[in-house]
Parts: C-alpha cells; structure tokens; sequence
C-alpha cells in the first residue's frame, strides 16, 4: 500500500522507470510511467484482471493487489488534496473518454468503476469517509453535462457521451449517484430538468435547445431545391433514431437494475412530465407560429416520448395480454403525501385533473386500484401523457405554422407587385418566410423520423383495442370477441380514462394523413382496431361525451378513405387494406347511422360549438358520407334512414335523419348566402383600391388588410357552402320524398330559388372579383350542383315530384319564368347541355302548375293591408308572411307557433330544449283560421 503511495505522489514518474530489457515496449514504458493518478491505478488493474484471467485457480496475492487499487483510487478520488496539480477530480471523465472505445477495455472500465463507487459508498456509510460518491462523481457528471449541452445532433461525440453516461448504470450505487445529480431543487421547472444530466442528452434535436437559440438546419431554404431538403431529413432521421434507442437503453437499464433505482427513475420521468404539463394549456397553443421563438422543451418533450414508446413495445401489439394489466383507474388516483405515492407506486402527479371521456356519476364510489399500480400502468399513461404534451403540441404548432406561412406568403406576393422586390416591406416578408420555412421544415423532421412514427402506430392501435375491451367487456381479465348490439358494460369505467387517450390517436393519424400517408401501410390489417375504435366511441355520448372529440373522430376516418392518389404514396395494396374496412369491417354497417349522430349532435343544446368550429368539423363528414354513398350497402342503410325519418317525421322526437336534412339545409342557406354577401363585399373594396392604389400611405394600407379579412371569411364560406350543396346533390339522387315532403318542399324550393338568381340573374355580376380560385368561389359548379337538386327532385312523374314543382312556383320572391332560361344559358356555357335540357323540361313542367307562363296573382297577398277582413298580424308566419293553419302554445309563451322544431329544438324565447311533447295545439286559434280561409276561398 506504502509503495502504491509513493509511486502515486512522485511528480516525474517516467524518469523512475526501470526497463529490463533494451528493446522494451514502448507502451509499456509509457504506461508505467503515466502521471494521472486514475489512468495509473485503472492500468495496473486492467493488467492485472487480464493475468488473473489466465490462471485456472485464483491467487489470493491477485486480489489482495486488486483490492489495494481499488481502496488507492477511492481515497485519491475521495482527497484529491493530496495530490496537487494533478486535476484528479476530472480524472474519471477522461478515463472514460479515452478507453471506452478500446477493445477489451469495457469490462474492465466497469469493474474498475463498480468496485471503487462501492468502496467510496461503503466507507461514506460506515462513517469512515465524510465524502460521498455523489461528491466524487459530480465533477464527471459536470463534464458531462457540459458537453451535452453544447453538442449537435450530427455530431458524432454525442453517442460517445452517451456511452461514457451508460459507465454510470452499471451498480446501483452510481445509478443512484447519477438520479440525485440529475434531480433538480425546482421540481416544477422544466429548464431545470433540460439542463439536468439526464435532461441534456434528451435535449439534443435538430430543434434549438432553448427559444432564442438558431436553427442549425434547413438554412435559406428558398435557396435549396425540395431534393435537397429531403436529404437533409433523411440524414437527420439516422442520429435521431439512434439517439432514442442509446436513451431507450440508458433507461431502461436504470429500470432493470434494482428496485431502488426504478422507483427513483420513474419518479424522475414523471416529475419530468409534469414540468411539461404547462406545454398543453390552451393559452400557450394561440401565438402566432411564425413570429414566435421555438416552445421551450420541443426536443425534450419529442425524445422523452421516443424513449417511452420504446419501453412501452412489450405491449404495443393488438390484444395484448400485457395490456391487461394496465389499470384504468391510474389517473383518477391523486395521493396525498410521498409515502401514499410511494406505497402505490404512483409516480405522475396531476392527472387526476383532465377531463375523462364521460363525466363521473355523482355521488358514485370511486374505483380503488387493487394494490399498488404496476409497471405496464405507468408506462402506458406516461407514454400517453408525454405524447400528449410532446408530439401533438408540436404537430398543432406545425400546422399553425403552415397556416402562418400562406398567409404571409400572400401578402409577399401582393407587396411585391404592388413595391417590387426591392422594397423594405417585401424584403421583410421574405426574411420572415425564410426563417418561417426553416422552422417549418425542422419541425417537420423531427415529426417524421420514421422509426419513433412506426412505434407510435403500433402503440396507438394497441390502445385502440384496449378502449374496446375497457368499454365493452363484462370482465377485464380477458379479452373477447365484439358483437351488436356493442355491450354497454364499461361506461362507468371511461369516467376514469382522461380523453387525451384518444385525442392522442387521432392526432397521430391525422397527422400522417398530412405528412406521411405511406406510414398507414406499415399497420397493414391492424387498421381494422381503429375502425373499431371509431364504430364505438364516434357516435356514442355515453362512451365519449366531448363532441368536439367524437367530431374529430370523423376527421380520423377520413384518413381512412382511399382516393384515387393513395396508389403514389402507399401502393395497391395498403390502399386495399383501407378499402376493405368500408367494405368487410364486421361492425361497419353501423357507419352511416354513427356518422349521422355526430353530424347532428355537434348541434345540440349544450353541446354546441362556434360556426367555424363545427363547419371545420363537418367538412370530413361531408367526404366520408360521400365516399360511404358510392357502395350499395351503405347507400342503402342511409336510404333506410330516409323512409324511416319519412314514417315518423310528425314524431315526438325528430329522426335522426330528418335532423340531419334540416341542418344540411340550413347550413347551405347560411353558407352560401354569407359567401355571395362575402364576394359582393370583396368586389366592392376591389374596386376602392384601384381608386386608392395611386395615394397609397394609411388609406391603402388599411383597405388591404380589411379585404384580407374579408377574402379570409369568403374562402371559408364558399368552401364549406360548395361542399354542403354537393352534398344535397348526391343525396337527392335517390332520396327524394323526404325532401318533397310538405313540411321540407317549401324550405328547399324556396333556397334553391334564391341561389340560382343570384348565380344565374342579373345580380351575378355582382360576384365577379379578379380571382375566383383565390377564394375558392366555384360559382360553375355551384349552378350545376344546384340545377342537378332541381332535377332529381322535379323531373320525375310523381306526386313528390309535382309537389315539389308546385313549391318551387309558387315562391314568390325568387322564382319567375325567366329563372331557369338564365340557368339553362350558363350550363350551355360550361358544357353541361344534358343537364341543361333537364332543367328545359322541368321550366316546362312548373309552368304547367301554374297554368301557363304568367303568374297568377297569389291567394294571399304578402301586405295585409290589402285584407279586408284578414288575419291578426301575429297569425302571419314573419319570415314568409304566409298563413299558418296550425297553432301551438309553448310552455314559456303566451300565443305563438313553431315553424320547424326538426331544424331547430329550442324554444325562441328563452333559448331552453324544446321537443313535440312540450308543445300544447290551440285548436281554437287553429279553426278561426280555418274558416276564415274556407271564407276567402268562398269569395
């Protein structure tokens, strides 16, 4: 031990070597004669195993050696005062740096650094030692951190880093050294976490660390060509599929170590998770993306969830039996103290706070898990929790961005033809679009880093068959097959599930829908468990009351929709797999019905959104009922609908389908009449620029930016209102007598009437702006959706037919012989002559309803100043002025009538639900009316 001493202090000690033999090996010389104190020590010992090694029988003399290195490093790295100058502290670090690539070093590293952590950790103990190994280690751990903290994803010093880290998960002494260093005093900060030893290797993206730091890729990317940019993503996907599965490892030997080291690591992860909570409050989703600096934690967020869908594998399969054991009451538990969170095993704090997918009964008794929570349990809610806050934040902020861009790339475009390029607003602009895109095309890349998106399909569909079994089965033991009618046995369990379970699956599938809609091929036939998923919750309140959400459960079935493009990104037959759920789907049948219900509920009273919100939430419906139409049986189920919503429209409670009509209609007539109010309004301020355009200054300026707002609400409204008259198109195809009934005729005649007159009259010119595509104005396509409605609805020899032509003349305000001539000049025009004859022969058939080419004077006239003897005012229906002849009494009113409660059920006075059964007939009122029509028809 003296002579180990002495060697260790001497100052020169490669002038003290001694060589036997004149052609002695150099290294060996160099070795012996090595002055860091650690690299001295660690050489004897991996001499030493290497000779121990050879021998058959082992010599005590060997270990009393290896034990007398062993307690030597522990003291001088427990006293480095003892040898000054020699920067013993950091000694550790570079040991690490400089041999752990060498071959056979590896095991001798780890035995060398296990062996002194336990002696450090067993002196520290026993009070022998005032110096613990968190002391000893944390000069390394500073290195360490130091370097994460600076090095680039394409660097590839960070997988030496990493692997120098993975020295210290070897004994649980140093893992529990690393997880102390590694916690922050702040357990609520999330920089406090990036900037943890643990936390910086987690950090390293192609995303910038912190909000004001640059993008390191994708610079000037205007200058580059899109090949280009495709092979900067694809050289970025490499490093960050092997910084996650470096990371997977890291972890997942900390978990596997003891069960100290677990407990302490999930405990870190979930203290982890809940710094990001403030990630996924609204407010901090609502800044405009272009403006804004990156979101603190993006990488972070990203690489923690890579690293956890990874450990979450062993369940990431459809029914698996390692998905039984995940516990659904995990996230309602909330403990009270540290010891009650230990004792259960409950290592992420918060959630008990998100709102479930049904709200819990009052008064009901809360679920107790049985026993602590285990393994599968935290691993599954972290991984949704993390995805939550990680991967959708940054897929909304991706699509905000998008949206930031266009827009200001059509102000560019304006300011460049109206300054040219040289001007400082445009050259703002530009700058603003290139940092913009670079954003755009990082953000991008890290989403789509192929493996972690593999990983995340495979988990979201072994959750979608867990949602299943959790909401239907009678036991939970098990799985078991499905069938209709679905079992309603879970209910009470989804109270305990928080919803951004499912929001995180159908973000994932939108997302690749967006980005990359080959991934779809890589779940193959599994496809068929989401489908499932969306077939129970889509159209159900008592398993998923948050419309929003069912809403946005169409917009994932959308994706599942072949067109007639997939072949290019996905081939034939992932484009077949996707057809046949429409097709063979055990439960799909009941997809039009559940379509319709969430079409319908996002409408009801107290589940009611903002318009753009529920148009925005329509449009996928609209291309699903599309799709659904072009294959008989659904066509069918849905023309069954029809005649039972036809049967039973005089019902207490409205069919589903007639409430699906109704606002189908009223959705057309606001849509379309704000859009032609819209494009009247932009060619009006088109023409004030022009005027303006030479004075420029504020004038200008501020007249630009209101047709920019006013071009905004026209694009949405001729979008959604193009879609919604398609819609009434194909469905009036075969299903006809609902819409002519006399409750429906007058409503539908009366919309189409006033549309085509203003599309086709002499009001069209009007709408005439420089760019139609600008803002999706399809004023063609609108006239010939509209005149196709006409005809399947009028053309036929029918009574609904003939009553459907009686409504359509005697309408009044729009209607008049010259209406469809004008249409039947446009169709000529855009080369629909069949069609244009279809409406020739259906002029012809209204004008024999009304007895010939001039109008007849009507019945009752709109003033009733010329009645004689006519009705009370309030007798008149206010917005036709035409006779009512049934009366109604509403429980919150004196005197007064219901128009249509199938389109609207709300009492008008108070706004409160309002069905048939709370509507009282005045039979009086009714037979005053009555006779005094018979009276006027008398005369």
């Amino acid at each position: 031990m003296q002579l180990v001493f002495e060697r260790l202090v001497l100052d020169d000690p490669q002038n003290h070597v001694v060589s036997k033999s004149k052609y002695a090996d150099q290294q060996a010389l160099a070795d012996a004669g090595e002055t860091r104190v650690v690299f001295y020590l660690y050489q004897c010992f991996s001499r030493l195993n290497k000779v121990a090694a050879k021998l058959e029988v082992p010599d005590p003399e060997h270990q009393s050696a290896s034990l007398t290195i062993v307690s030597q490093a522990s003291t001088c790295l427990c006293h480095c005062e003892i040898y000054p100058g020699k920067k013993i502290p950091q000694q550790v670090f570079y040991l690490l740096q400089e041999y752990h690539a060498e071959g056979g070093h590896q095991d001798s590293l780890e035995s060398f650094l296990k062996k002194c952590a336990d002696c450090i950790k067993g002196r520290f103990d026993a009070e022998e030692e005032q110096v613990s190994l968190l002391e000893v280690l944390s000069h390394s751990f500073n290195l360490l951190k130091k370097k994460f903290g600076k090095v680039s994803i394409a660097n590839r010093e960070l997988f030496v880093l990493i692997d120098i880290l993975k020295y210290f998960t070897k004994s649980v002494s140093m893992a529990m050294a690393l997880l102390d260093f590694s916690t922050p005093a702040e357990l609520v900060d999330l920089r406090s976490f990036q900037e943890s030893l643990l936390g910086a290797p987690l950090c390293v993206s192609c995303l910038p660390r912190k909000e004001a730091d640059p993008f390191e890729f994708f610079e000037k990317p205007s200058q580059a060509l899109m090949n280009e940019h495709a092979i900067t993503e694809s050289n970025l996907w490499l490093p960050l599929k092997g910084l996650a599965v470096e990371l997977h490892n890291l972890f997942y030997s900390l978990l596997r170590l003891s069960p100290e080291t677990r407990n302490r690591t999930l405990t870190w992860i979930g203290h982890c998770i809940t710094a990001c909570s403030e990630r996924g409050k609204l407010w901090n989703n609502q800044v405009s993306e272009l403006f804004m600096a990156v979101q603190s934690g993006d990488g972070f967020a990203l690489n923690l969830g890579a690293v956890l869908l990874r450990l979450a594998r062993p369940f990431s399969e459809p029914y698996s039996p390692k998905l039984l054991k995940v516990q659904h009451q995990y996230c309602s538990f909330e403990p009270k103290s540290e010891q009650e969170a230990n004792a259960s095993c409950m290592h992420i704090r918060g959630l008990s706070k998100e709102t479930c997918l049904v709200p819990r009964e009052e008064g009901a008794a809360s679920e107790s898990p049985c026993g602590p929570f285990n393994f599968s349990t935290e691993c599954f809610f972290a991984c949704q929790r993390i995805l939550s806050l990680g991967f959708r934040v940054v897929h909304e902020r991706l699509a905000r961005l998008s949206q930031d861009l266009n827009r200001v790339r059509r102000v560019y475009e304006e300011a460049r033809s109206q300054g040219g390029d040289s001007s400082e607003v445009t050259r703002r602009l530009q700058d603003n679009m290139e940092k913009g895109m670079t954003r755009f095309l990082s953000l991008k890349a890290v989403l789509l880093e192929p493996d972690s998106l593999e990983h995340m399909l495979q988990f979201h569909v072994a959750c979608a068959t867990w949602l299943c079994h959790l909401a239907t089965a009678e036991r939970l033991d098990a799985f078991q097959p499905l069938c209709l009618p679905f079992p309603e046995h879970g209910n009470a369990r989804l109270a305990y599930v928080p919803e951004f379970v499912i929001e995180n699956i159908c973000d994932c599938i939108v997302f690749v829908k967006r980005f990359s809609e080959k991934s779809l091929a890589l779940v193959g036939p599994n496809l068929e468990h989401l489908m499932t998923l969306i077939l129970l919750f889509m159209g159900s309140p008592q398993r998923m009351n948050n419309p929003h959400l069912r809403a946005r459960m169409a917009e994932m079935l959308e994706v599942l929709i072949t067109s007639a493009d997939d072949d290019h990104f996905s081939g034939i037959i992932p484009s077949m797999n996707r057809e046949r759920l429409f097709r063979n789907h055990p439960f799909v049948a009941e997809l039009p019905s559940t379509l319709l219900h969430v079409f319908v509920s996002i409408e009801m009273t107290g589940q009611s959104v903002t318009f753009e919100q529920k148009f925005h939430y329509r449009r996928p419906m609209y291309i699903v009922l599309d799709h659904l139409w072009n294959m008989p049986d659904h066509r069918n189920k849905m023309k069954s609908l029809a005649a039972e919503a036809e049967a039973n429209i005089e019902c207490s409670s409205p069919p589903l389908f007639l409430r699906f009509i109704n606002l189908l209609i009223n959705d057309a007539i606001f849509l379309l009449d704000e859009a032609l109010s819209y494009m009247s309004r932009l060619r009006e301020l088109q023409q004030e620029r022009q005027q303006q355009q030479p004075l420029g200054g504020p004038l200008w300026s501020q007249g630009e930016a209101n047709m920019q707002h006013v071009g905004m609400l026209a694009h949405f409204h001729n979008v959604m209102g193009t879609e919604t008259i398609r819609t009434l198109a194909w469905l009036t195809t075969e299903i006809k007598s609902l819409f002519c009934h006399p409750t429906m005729v007058d409503r539908i005649a009366t919309m189409l009437n006033y549309f085509l007159l203003h599309l086709v009259g002499p009001q069209k010119k009007n709408l005439k702006v420089k760019d139609f595509s600008e803002y999706e104005f399809k004023p063609q396509e609108l006239v010939q959706n509209i005149c196709r409605i006409y005809t399947n609805l009028g053309c036929a020899n029918s009574e609904t037919a003939q009553a459907f032509c009686v409504a359509v003349s005697r309408d009044g305000r729009s209607y008049s012989p010259e209406l469809f001539p004008q249409a039947q000049s446009v169709l000529l025009k855009i080369g629909q002559s069949i069609l244009s004859i279809g409406v020739g022969e259906l002029a012809e058939k209204i004008l024999v309803c009304i007895g010939g080419p001039e109008r007849p004077e009507p019945l009752l006239l709109p003033s009733c100043e010329r009645w004689a003897e006519g009705p009370l005012q309030e007798d008149l229906q206010h917005l036709s002025d035409k006779c009512v002849y049934d009366s109604f009494v509403l429980e919150s009113s004196g005197s007064s009538f219901v128009g249509f409660l199938s389109s609207d059920q709300t009492d008008p006075f108070n706004r409160s639900p309002l069905t048939m059964e709370m509507v009282t007939s005045d039979n009086d009122l009714k037979n005053k009316i009555l006779e005094w029509r018979a009276k006027r028809m008398t005369n």
